[in-house]
């Protein structure tokens, strides 16, 4: 039985709240440099998940339109992975821009979380292109698994 994370007490209850404000979250599947979420148990009892597959042939018009007919009209949250992010929301990831054209065409509304590891967040601002799509938090944990902190960026707000 793996251990679940140790988050600071405010940390916690803000994640619980940001996963209960939706009934389904937009989910990826982790490749063996992403934070996985399955040791996690992040998402409330009965909550319903969408699974990305990490297939670049996947169209990230077509997924977030299948996203968006299957969150309806309540909504979902994102849980999104990145090789790095920084305290501003800017995410870096495999270079192809898939997540950036996901997010360009999913509900403004629907709450981010980039998911990392403690040494891909950066408290230095990373470079960011027009067309990156940011965060509105990040929660980074550590190799070890056994810490989850989670940052607020104020990126959208």
């Amino acid at each position: 039985m793996s251990q679940k994370p140790a988050m600071d007490e405010k940390d916690r209850q803000m994640l619980a709240l940001l996963l209960s404000k939706s009934p389904i979250a937009i989910v990826y599947r982790p490749l063996r440099t992403e934070v996985s979420l399955a040791g996690l148990d992040l998402l409330p009892e009965g909550s319903r998940k969408y699974e990305i597959a990490p297939h670049a042939e996947l169209d990230p018009i077509q997924e977030a339109l299948k996203a968006k007919e299957i969150a309806g009209s309540d909504g979902a949250v994102i849980l999104i992975p990145g090789r790095a992010f920084d305290t501003l929301g800017t995410r870096h990831g495999r270079g192809g821009g898939w997540y950036d054209r996901f997010l360009a065409h999913v509900p403004i509304e629907w709450e981010r979380i980039g998911f990392c590891f403690d040494d891909q967040f950066s408290e230095d601002p990373l470079p960011r292109q027009p067309w990156d799509e940011v965060m509105d938090f990040v929660a980074v944990a550590n190799r070890k698994g056994d810490d989850l902190i989670l940052h607020t960026t104020h990126a959208r707000s």
